[in-house]
């Protein structure tokens, strides 16, 4: 074993849940006894813009202990409730002068290991019956979006961010991919390519289910990470909701038409719903991006673009921007035939009419 300790760090385990279309803060901080988020520390230098607009409210649950194996582990959990639907549980495991193989050993075995989900899910659900009375159309998603962050602030002895790299290339390898093999030179140089820096003794490596961050002011980078990780799971509940009205809306385009379908406009409700579903999605995306702006800090906004470039994001978007498009062609489709369902009935009863003022004639005479 090294004589390389990790003199001070954190292991955080990042879980989102949706649990509603809308949560009123005020009424969530009541019923939770919650506090408002500090938000973003404004470590490095940054316009005081940069903040969350509505701030999320914190709700700290104190430790909990998670059974993996033989073992317990005691990790530090706490709660985030975001006006959007959605609740993020975050649990930390403090690191304090431990071995580099064994931080590196533990991450892995924790990241493996479906107690600490089951954890987060029980302190999420729990939240969420608390505060079920200020969530618009509540109720507990099966969703989960998790994420990895672990932070060294220190080694022992002393090295620079250089160094560090090359000192564990393996190790930290491993740790973003959640791997246990060895990789081969062409990997390692793809995995660890463009470290993001901003001093000499500090850098971060996002991959698309964890990173790694050796900063000493990490606050603000893990801050923006959870949060990417809540976008994350909103994209594939995004993703869920409207691939569901696709089938949905393909099934209503497949039906035939009764006869009395000329006393009523059949396509009345899938009109309405495709017009309430796009409606939410449009609004909840919105609410989304413009909850936290992160232009003016040079280093949180590559930090955010190159961890949502790994976890693939654009791709989610482009997925939800494609089944936004094929809906609003669905609704095309289905005004069209409405409206000419409308004109086929005002023609019957025209028709009806000019039967009925001929038999009525006939009658006079």
């Amino acid at each position: 074993m090294s004589e390389i300790l990790v003199e001070r760090g954190h292991l955080f385990f990042f879980y989102a849940y949706d649990v509603g279309f809308d949560i009123s803060l005020p009424d969530a901080r009541r019923l939770a006894e919650a506090e408002e988020s500090p938000g973003l520390a404004g470590l490095r230098p940054a316009p005081p813009h940069l903040q969350y607009r509505p701030r999320p409210l914190v709700v700290p649950s104190g430790a909990v202990e998670v059974r993996h194996g033989d073992a317990a582990v005691r990790l530090e959990a706490t709660a985030k409730i975001f006006d959007f639907g959605a609740l993020s549980i975050a649990l930390c495991l403090p690191v304090r002068e431990m071995a580099w193989e064994e931080f590196a050993a533990t991450a892995l075995s924790l990241s493996g290991a479906g107690t600490v989900e089951e954890t987060a899910r029980g302190i999420a659900s729990r939240l969420f019956e608390k505060i079920r009375p200020a969530v618009t159309r509540a109720g507990f998603v099966d969703l989960v979006e998790e994420y990895n962050l672990w932070h060294v602030g220190e080694f022992r002895p002393e090295m620079s961010g250089s160094q560090a790299l090359a000192r564990f290339p393996q190790d930290i390898a491993r740790l973003l991919t959640l791997e246990r093999g060895t990789f081969s030179d062409a990997a390692l140089a793809e995995i660890l390519r463009s470290p993001i820096r901003y001093f000499e003794n500090d850098f971060c490596i996002p991959e698309w289910d964890a990173a790694f961050v050796y900063d000493p002011k990490f606050q603000d980078t893990a801050e923006v990470l959870e949060f990417l990780n809540v976008q994350m799971l909103e994209l594939r509940f995004f993703d869920r909701i409207l691939h569901a009205a696709l089938d949905e809306m393909a099934e209503e385009l497949r039906k035939r038409r009764g006869i009395l379908s000329v006393l009523h406009d059949p396509y009345e409700i899938s009109l309405r719903r495709l017009s309430e579903i796009k409606m939410d999605v449009s609004l909840l995306r919105e609410r989304i991006h413009n909850a936290l702006k992160l232009a003016g800090n040079v280093y949180l906004a590559r930090v955010y673009e190159e961890a949502r470039r790994k976890a693939g994001t654009e791709t989610w978007e482009g997925t939800i921007r494609d089944q936004l498009k094929a809906l609003e062609d669905v609704y095309t489709i289905l005004n069209n035939r409405a409206a000419a369902s409308r004109a086929e009935t005002l023609e019957v009863i025209i028709i009806l009419l000019i039967a009925l003022e001929i038999v009525m004639g006939l009658l006079r005479r």
